[in-house]
């Protein structure tokens, strides 16, 4: 499962010797949080208002 998530991120092997499990784990979090569609965008009223 960890290589399929390399591979999904665009890490090439070499690459592995300078991460960590973890900072693959990041990474691949943050590749799915900036392809999640989110269904409504907080404005700055919406911030305000709390």
């Amino acid at each position: 499962m960890f290589m399929l998530r390399c591979v999904q991120c665009g890490i090439s092997i070499s690459d592995l010797e300078l991460l960590s499990i973890g900072m693959v784990n990041d990474m691949f979090i943050e590749l799915k949080n900036d392809d999640y569609d989110y269904p409504k965008i907080a404005t700055q009223a919406d911030i305000d208002a709390l």
